[in-house]
């Protein structure tokens, strides 16, 4: 089973001074020696660190019902006490930075809210799944399930078309629910969530587009007597393109999972009307755990910034 990358794997390599390495996929990623403490009779390494730059969560494919498996690589610590190589022990890691020290859901989607635009694709992930399936329940109080097709036993994300079933008031995936609440917004946040899983935020509030220009500027000779003559010349311009965006109004319930977004460093800003996924950076650097109580008896609302993950130049 895998450990989540945030729980301290701490190592005895059981001798007091000893190389060790670190292998995965048949390479070695880490090599070196290590000592044991004062008062301590043998070596003891902690790995987290070493192996979390090799856990890849990268955007599922965004298609209807298709399914991405996340891909946990297995970390193998082996000792070198004489001439050769032993193996002390083997690792598998999931990309749970939750620190939830209770039980880990296998069900790894956490939506804040649960909106979405009809013209979405809802994205559910889930570990140790052998079948997917959404339900679409019609307002008329009949259903329809479709599903997308697992390998057993996988952890991964499977996609569902939001409208792909007309009159539909909710849709139920395993543990979780979603609702469509029409056509006519602009924008959404794909992010990987703290448990690793990958999540949708409709923006239902005002959004703006909003452009940082860092202007290049050079002195250049001209002449005073034309009055079109320029003695400066802007030669490059850096637009750093970001959006502000309003949350609309949230529970105290939905709120308290605003930080699986705020606190993302894998988030991508969805163009709903063209499906155009843009790699942006989470700008608010401030998650506040909102409630009714502290904000004044009134709803909780968010303002969000993100940085598109693009240099774009005017030259």
């Amino acid at each position: 089973m895998a450990i989540p990358i945030w729980k301290d794997k701490i190592v005895d390599l059981g001798s007091a001074s000893v190389l060790f390495r670190i292998t995965t996929g048949g390479t070695t990623i880490y090599e070196g020696k290590a000592t044991a403490r004062p008062g301590e009779s043998t070596a003891k390494v902690r790995i987290n660190d070493i192996c979390a730059d090799y856990l890849v969560n990268t955007l599922p494919t965004m298609q209807d019902l298709a399914y991405t498996a996340l891909t946990l690589p297995t970390f193998t610590i082996q000792k070198k006490p004489s001439s050769s190589w032993s193996t002390v022990t083997s690792v598998q890691f999931s990309p749970d930075w939750s620190y939830n020290y209770g039980t880990t859901p296998s069900d790894l989607s956490a939506p804040i809210n649960g909106r979405v635009d009809n013209r979405m694709l809802i994205l559910f992930s889930g570990k140790g799944m052998s079948s997917l399936s959404a339900s679409y329940h019609r307002t008329s109080g009949t259903s329809t399930s479709r599903s997308v097709s697992v390998p057993s036993s996988a952890t991964g994300t499977g996609a569902f078309n939001a409208g792909a079933v007309s009159g539909v008031d909710r849709i139920t995936i395993k543990s979780r629910v979603y609702y469509p609440i029409g056509s006519c917004y602009r924008y959404a946040l794909y992010y990987v969530n703290a448990f690793g899983g990958w999540d949708q935020f409709l923006i239902e509030g005002n959004d703006m587009e909003v452009d940082e220009v860092v202007r290049h500027l050079r002195e250049v000779e001209y002449d005073n007597n034309t009055i079109t003559n320029a003695g400066k010349d802007n030669y490059v311009n850096e637009v750093n393109k970001s959006w502000i965006f309003h949350s609309g109004l949230l529970t105290d319930d939905e709120a308290s999972r605003m930080h699986h977004l705020l606190d993302s460093n894998c988030v991508y800003l969805c163009h709903i009307p063209s499906r155009y996924m843009y790699p942006v950076i989470m700008e608010t650097n401030t998650c506040q755990y909102k409630t009714f109580k502290n904000q004044g008896r009134r709803m909780v609302e968010y303002t969000i910034q993100v940085g598109l993950a693009q240099n774009r130049l005017r030259r």
